[in-house]
Order: C-alpha cells, then structure tokens, then sequence
C-alpha cells in the first residue's frame, strides 16, 4: 500500500510510516485512537510530533481526537486512481478502525459501511436540499437508498 494524508489535512508525519502503523494496528485488532496515541508517546515513534505531549495544554481526549484525525486523513493511492480513504471506523460493539481491504472482504462490514454512507449522504441530502443544481443528484441518492 502507498499511503498519504488527503489535501489540506496539514499533518507533516510521513503519511506512509501513519498508514503501515495503522494497518499493523488494525491487523491486530486494535486500531483505536487510544491505541495510536500510545503508540506514539515514544519521542522516536513516527507520529509522536503530530501531538499535544504538554498536559497542562491539553488532556488525553485531545490526543484522541488528533488521532481520530490522522486516521481519517489517511488514504490509498493507487496508480491513474483517485486516492482513497484507507481505514474506517466500523459500527461495532467498540469503536475499531479497520482496514478498508478488510472491510470489503467482510459482508458485515461491507454493509455497515453502506449504512453510515447512507446516513452521510441523507445529512449531505437536508443540508444542500435548497440547490437545484443538485436535484439529479439527490435523485440518484433516493435510487441508491432503495436499492440498499
């Protein structure tokens, strides 16, 4: 896999050594934003920079919420393709990242993953419902959803 960080998410970490740590993660199971951040406190650790460390600053969650933000701004890049978001966070029982190579082998995962875009796309749908620009694609959104 060649990872980067999408345009304009201003992490200056090596956007390949973020996504094969992620991947090793998420192939054990553990890819959490708790889980990133710890495997960063080292000062060597490739992400370690991307964080807040002053607790005076900033607390724990903080850290999550920067790990969070790392992870969605990780994506694939495959040749003469559009790059691709790389790890999502699953509806489970615990919120897991996973890979999205693991997501599609899984029904499961694969379906829930249609769900939250499902859910997405309704909220994109009510913001931008004044736009008649976009009256063909809210038709195309509507044809989707009853097909899913």
């Amino acid at each position: 896999m060649v990872y980067s960080f999408k345009s304009g998410s201003h992490i200056k970490a090596d956007a390949q050594a973020a996504g094969e740590m992620c991947e090793k993660l998420a192939a054990e199971g553990r890819l959490t934003a708790r889980d990133l951040v710890e495997e960063n406190r080292p000062e060597s650790a490739p992400l370690h920079n991307e964080f807040e460390w002053n607790n005076d600053a900033a607390a724990d969650s903080w850290r999550e919420h920067q790990a969070r933000h790392i992870i969605g701004c990780l994506v694939i890049k495959a040749e003469q393709k559009e790059p691709v978001r790389a790890f999502f966070n699953i509806q489970r029982s615990e919120p897991t990242y996973s890979h999205i190579e693991s997501i599609l082998q899984s029904r499961d995962e694969t379906e829930s993953l249609l769900r939250t875009a499902l859910l997405e796309l309704t909220a994109f749908e009510r913001k931008y419902a004044m736009l008649k620009e976009l009256a063909t694609v809210f038709e195309a959104i509507d044809e989707v959803k009853k097909g899913a």
